[in-house]
């Protein structure tokens, strides 16, 4: 009897082929991945900017700051005696700003824990969905202040001696709520020495660090960069805000910068295993 010839087997019925590196792209995964160390001082050097480009802008058209809280401060203490004489209403937009940063550190704090699976925040999906609602809410502003919903600043036209338009708290507490987002991501990412909206520590530890002149000296070198992000950016608000495109357009360069943030953070590169030991230190992560 003849041995019968080989064959090949067919697969099995409905088995299917074996995936490919990428078929195997796992989003949750990709999405709750803790980020590489490396460059994160970028975004926040342009939401430096970014804060530049706002307070520029909101304190031309409402004589509030929405980043500066320590600015606000002061103009709430001087609504005290009635001051100043020409904004007898400044005080509340400082309250408005005020109130609206501290709720936005905290929510976006707990937002970013919420979703940082274990790695405190450091996850693309923690800095991307923080750096959307960012994005959202400027865009939001923009719009109010294109549509004309609030007063054209009164900078620019309004007699000094203008009823209070209340409407005015509406992009101002926006944006201030959104700036709490962009200081809660430098500390999470922990870089204490790019705050991303004020400077007044970064001046002195600045000008106070012993190794100032050193040739290699990354802590200066970021400290440095994001004083001129933010001053750049203050002149870039001020003439954008002061030309025929006006505070809409300020606000539409903020919400756009920061959508570009977001696509960033959802590509960004994960930790390797070699690079979590030198989580904290910033001489081995660079800029």
């Amino acid at each position: 009897m003849s041995s019968p010839l080989p064959t090949t087997s067919p697969p099995a019925s409905g088995a299917a082929p074996a995936p490919t590196p990428a078929q195997r792209f796992n989003l949750r995964r990709h999405l709750t991945a803790p980020i590489a160390p490396t460059l994160t001082s970028l975004p926040l050097l342009v939401s430096t900017f970014i804060s530049g480009l706002a307070d520029s802008a909101a304190y031309n058209a409402w004589s509030a700051f929405v980043s500066m809280q320590t600015g606000n401060t002061i103009f709430l203490a001087l609504g005290a005696s009635n001051q100043p004489l020409a904004r007898p209403d400044g005080w509340l937009k400082s309250l408005t700003s005020i109130v609206l940063f501290m709720l936005g550190c905290a929510l976006f704090a707990r937002l970013m824990r919420a979703l940082g699976h274990g790695h405190g925040g450091r996850t693309r999906l923690a800095l991307a969905a923080s750096f959307a609602i960012q994005a959202l809410l400027m865009a939001v502003a923009a719009a109010l202040a294109s549509a004309v919903v609030v007063p054209i600043p009164h900078g620019l036209v309004d007699p000094p001696a203008s009823p209070p338009a209340f409407v005015e708290l509406v992009p101002l507490g926006l944006l201030a709520f959104q700036a709490g987002g962009q200081i809660v991501a430098s500390r999470v990412l922990g870089y204490s020495e790019i705050p991303t909206t004020v400077l007044t520590s970064v001046y002195c530890d600045l000008t106070s660090d012993a190794r100032l002149f050193a040739t290699a000296n990354g802590v200066r070198d970021r400290r440095a960069v994001c004083i001129t992000c933010l001053l750049v950016g203050g002149i870039v608000g001020g003439w954008i805000s002061r030309s025929a495109a006006g505070l809409g357009t300020v606000l539409w360069v903020g919400a756009g910068l920061k959508c570009l943030i977001v696509g960033a953070w959802l590509g960004w590169r994960e930790e390797k295993e070699e690079e979590k030991g030198g989580r904290g230190n910033k001489a081995m992560r660079g800029w």
